[in-house]
């Protein structure tokens, strides 16, 4: 049943890349997730999906134990800080929109 699925928590985040900085974006994300294998052994999933129909879209997944892996050791690392500041630099990001959720064990997420 539902009850034995242990709950994961997860964030998915949509973002708009400004073109001349896509580059940048996915060679700087590459480290930062480099970063969270090496350091975060409890965090699940972090993967940047590349829209197929447009150069510029991401979805990032990000898959933790709880929110609390979120915020204490990710979201405190020097590492994320580092991205969150540059990708908040005006003109980068043109468009982001994200939701936070709870896996149900309805399905599945690999096999």
């Amino acid at each position: 049943g539902l009850s034995a699925c242990p709950m994961v928590f997860c964030l998915y985040i949509r973002v708009k890349v400004a073109a001349e900085f896509v580059a940048e974006f996915k060679e700087r994300w590459g480290k930062l997730a480099a970063h969270c294998r090496a350091h975060e052994p409890e965090t699940l999933s972090y993967e940047l999906c590349a829209s197929d129909q447009s150069e510029d879209e991401f979805m990032i997944v990000e898959r933790y134990p709880s929110r609390d892996q979120l915020e204490v050791p990710h979201q405190q690392s020097p590492a994320f800080v580092a991205f969150k500041a540059w990708w908040s630099t005006p003109g980068v990001v043109l468009e982001k929109s994200g939701m936070s959720s709870n896996e149900t064990g309805i399905g599945y997420m690999a096999k």
